[in-house]
C-alpha cells in the first residue's frame, strides 16, 4: 500500500511539474517569433502604458485608434502623454480594457472609444491574436480574467503549430506600419476603401433596435468604478466610421449614446454622426482611417475633450 501512495504522489508531482514546463515552452521558446507582426505591437503599446506615469489620456478600442490616431496632434494640443491601446478589435473588448488598468494614475483620462458591436457584450477573448500577440510576454497573461485561461489552454498546441509555421510578416499589417519609440502608426494610407464591391467582405454597421446587454452593463459599471477609485476620470468616445458602411438610422446611434449614460453612467462626450466620414477620409476598413482622415479624427476628439472640460 505505501508503495501505490508513493506512485500516487510522485505522479501528481511530475504532472505539476511536467504541465507548466510544457507550456511555458511552448509559449517562451523560441523568442520573437511574432514579433513582425501588426498583433505583437500590443507589447510595446502595453509597455507605453506602463512606463508613462505623467497624466496622460488611455486609449482603449480596436483597430479604429491604431488607424485613426494622431498620437503626436493630442499630446501637443491637450498637454498630456497619450498610451494609446488601439490595435486590432479581435483580441476581444474585454482584453484591451483589462490591459488598460496595468497604469492608471490620478489625473488620467480613460478613453472607451470601442468599435460598435462591444454592446453585445465582454466575455469574447480571441486567443489566436492573444497569444501571438503576447508572444513570449508571459506577464502579460495577468490581464487574462481566470474563467477564460481553460480556452487559452486549449487553444495551446494549435498556437504551437501557428507558432512553428510563422512567416515574417511586411505591409500594412505588420510591425512596419509603426514607429518603434512611440507605437504611432506611420505609414502612409492614400488609398480609398471600394466598399461598393466588397460590401460582403467589410459587412456594415446595423444598430436596429440597438440595446446593451446585462453582460455589457455589469462589466463597464465596475470598470467605471475601478478607474474612478484610482484617481481617474473615463469617457465614451465615438469611433471613425465609412458612412456608406452604416446600414441602420442615425438616430440609432443616438439611441446607444442614451443608454451608454443611462445604464451604464459614464459620461459620452462625442456625436457619433461627427464621426461618419467620406471615403476619402477612410481607407481599408469601414474602421480605418486615410492618413488625411486620421488627423480629421483626431481634431474633432480635441474639440470634444474642450467642449465637455475634460481638457482646458
Amino acid at each position: 500500500m505505501k508503495q501505490y501512495f508513493k506512485f500516487i504522489i510522485v505522479t501528481i508531482i511530475m504532472v505539476l511539474i511536467i504541465i507548466p514546463t510544457t507550456v511555458l515552452g511552448i509559449i517562451c521558446f523560441p523568442k520573437g517569433t511574432f514579433h513582425s507582426s501588426y498583433q505583437n505591437m500590443i507589447v510595446d503599446k502595453y509597455r507605453i502604458l506602463q512606463t508613462t506615469n505623467e497624466p496622460k489620456i488611455i486609449i482603449v478600442s480596436g483597430s479604429s485608434s491604431s488607424f485613426g490616431l494622431d498620437q503626436n496632434m493630442l499630446e501637443e494640443q491637450t498637454g498630456y502623454k497619450v498610451a494609446n491601446l488601439g490595435l486590432h478589435a479581435g483580441f476581444g473588448h474585454l482584453f484591451y480594457s483589462e490591459l488598460a488598468k496595468e497604469n492608471i494614475n490620478p489625473g488620467d483620462i480613460v478613453l472607451l472609444g470601442y468599435e460598435y458591436g462591444w454592446e453585445e457584450g465582454f466575455d469574447h477573448l480571441g486567443q489566436d491574436l492573444i497569444m501571438t500577440g503576447i508572444d513570449e510576454n508571459i506577464d502579460m497573461y495577468k490581464h487574462i480574467p481566470i474563467n477564460h485561461w481553460k480556452d487559452f489552454i486549449g487553444y495551446l498546441f494549435i498556437f504551437a503549430e501557428t507558432k512553428a509555421t510563422f512567416q515574417e510578416a511586411h505591409g500594412i499589417y505588420s510591425r512596419d506600419a509603426f514607429d518603434d519609440h512611440t507605437c504611432q502608426m506611420t505609414m502612409e494610407r492614400e488609398y480609398e476603401m471600394d466598399y461598393e464591391n466588397n460590401k460582403e467582405l467589410y459587412s456594415e454597421i446595423d444598430l436596429t433596435n440597438v440595446k446593451i446587454s446585462d453582460n455589457a452593463i455589469t462589466y463597464l459599471k465596475k470598470y467605471k468604478k475601478y478607474v474612478e477609485s484610482k484617481g481617474a476620470q473615463i469617457y465614451f468616445v465615438s469611433p471613425p466610421v465609412l458612412k456608406k458602411a452604416i446600414g441602420s438610422d442615425y438616430q440609432e446611434f443616438q439611441n446607444l449614446k442614451l443608454q451608454e449614460e443611462d445604464k451604464i453612467g459614464i459620461p459620452y462626450i462625442s456625436n457619433p454622426e461627427d464621426y461618419f466620414f467620406e471615403d476619402e477620409l477612410m481607407s481599408n476598413g469601414k474602421y480605418h482611417c486615410s492618413t488625411i482622415g486620421e488627423k480629421v479624427r483626431t481634431e474633432l476628439l480635441i474639440d470634444d475633450l474642450k467642449k465637455a472640460h475634460v481638457i482646458p
